[in-house]
């Protein structure tokens, strides 16, 4: 009995130690705690107090800068017309190849001629340098209207031209077959179209001299006039006399019969629905193309009224070169519920005032266009610009 009793207090006394070192320890790791807690309070004091190093400070900036917001004028659309540019000039100028009058002539540009301006030269930026058709050179900046003023005038500075579609078309000194025949025209020669009197169309023959010729057997076109090499004015000039030559020779001849062959078409077309596809495959094509500002070709390049008035003219169209003028006198205007693949859409980018945009309907709430000098020919979204008017051109 002794011995249990015994037995028992050693249990109890080993229990209360054990308890008084449980208590212990938790006691120590209070303290612990808040002596490391004391100590990184002191550290943060000790940090805050001392001049930060060169690396600190830079790190802290870079932590610290607020995100700058973009500067909207960046992120803007770039304008389309900011490089382009007409001659303004009472006949025409000279390009050279450097930017001075000690510069060798590399062409001439004439009144109205458009140009893309690549830079400014010179010591105080007087001379542009500028590309228009095949010419490359510099010319001083005060005969030219460029960006805003070029466009607000650019229909003034389009010129129509008239191909001939028949073996040879003869040109008559009044509007009617019955008048006198002063010359003829060969397949595809191009002369500039003066006025369209219905059936017939008055153009410019030779040198200061015009006649007429039926509508029938030519197609429309309207261009922009670009700088001449003095190659190319030399083969104009050439042109222009062999033109006058058969007008002295027309009163010496018989009138040549007005045969006329008509150039048919690569493709005929079922309807209308199969038409325009076409036309809209045929001009994606081109997607990736660059653009050109007042641009000649679809290959080459060209802008956005260019784009669509050079696929349309492929499949036998004619329509205005202009923005304003596919708005005004392109095809019949719809609404844009009754769109349809291959239609125009206008855009205006100043309020409504006037057209300064166009693209082609491609379906799918989709266009392609020639965008800009940044972008080139791209597919955007039909609403990508505010819509001031449809054109259907095909029926």
């Amino acid at each position: 009995m002794k011995e249990k009793k015994s037995l028992y207090k050693m249990v109890f006394a080993l229990l209360a130690v054990i308890g008084i070192l449980v208590i212990a320890m938790q006691g120590n790791k209070e303290e612990n705690i808040i002596a490391e807690k004391a100590m990184l309070e002191n550290k943060i004091e000790d940090t805050t107090g001392e001049e930060p190093d060169a690396g600190q400070e830079q790190t802290n900036e870079v932590m610290n800068e607020e995100p700058e917001e973009e500067n909207a004028e960046e992120v803007q659309e770039e304008y389309e017309y900011a490089d382009f540019a007409f001659a303004d000039v009472n006949d025409y100028v000279n390009v050279r190849n450097q930017p001075s009058t000690e510069g060798e002539i590399v062409g001439k540009i004439y009144d109205g001629a458009v140009a893309e301006i690549l830079s400014l030269a010179g010591e105080n930026d007087e001379w542009y340098q500028i590309v228009s058709g095949d010419v490359e050179g510099y010319i001083k900046a005060e005969f030219f209207l460029r960006g805003e003023e070029a466009a607000s005038v650019m229909d003034k500075y389009i010129t129509r031209y008239a191909k001939v579609i028949a073996d040879k078309l003869n040109v008559r000194k009044e509007p009617s077959v019955e008048s006198k025949r002063v010359g003829y025209l060969n397949f595809e020669e191009r002369v500039k179209v003066v006025e369209t009197e219905g059936e017939w169309i008055r153009i410019q023959y030779a040198q200061e001299k015009e006649g007429y010729v039926a509508a029938e057997y030519v197609v429309i076109s309207e261009e922009f006039n670009y700088a001449k090499t003095l190659e190319e004015e030399a083969k104009e000039l050439a042109e222009k006399a062999e033109r006058e030559q058969r007008e002295t020779q027309a009163a010496q001849v018989e009138n040549i019969v007005e045969e006329i062959v008509v150039v048919p078409p690569a493709v005929t077309y079922t309807s209308n629905e199969s038409l325009r596809q076409e036309i809209v495959n045929y001009a994606l094509q081109y997607v990736g193309n660059r653009y050109v500002s007042g641009g000649r070709s679809l290959s080459g390049g060209t802008d956005c009224s260019g784009f669509t008035c050079f696929v349309y003219a492929d499949f036998g169209y004619s329509i205005s070169r202009t923005p304003s003028g596919q708005m005004s006198g392109s095809g019949r205007s719809i609404g844009y519920e009754e769109i349809q693949p291959g239609d125009i859409i206008c855009y205006s980018s100043n309020g409504g005032k006037s057209c300064t945009h166009v693209g082609m309907y491609i379906g799918n709430g989709q266009i392609v266009h020639s965008a800009n000098s940044r972008k080139g020919v791209i597919i955007s979204g039909a609403d990508f610009e505010p819509i001031i008017g449809v054109k259907n051109v095909i029926d």
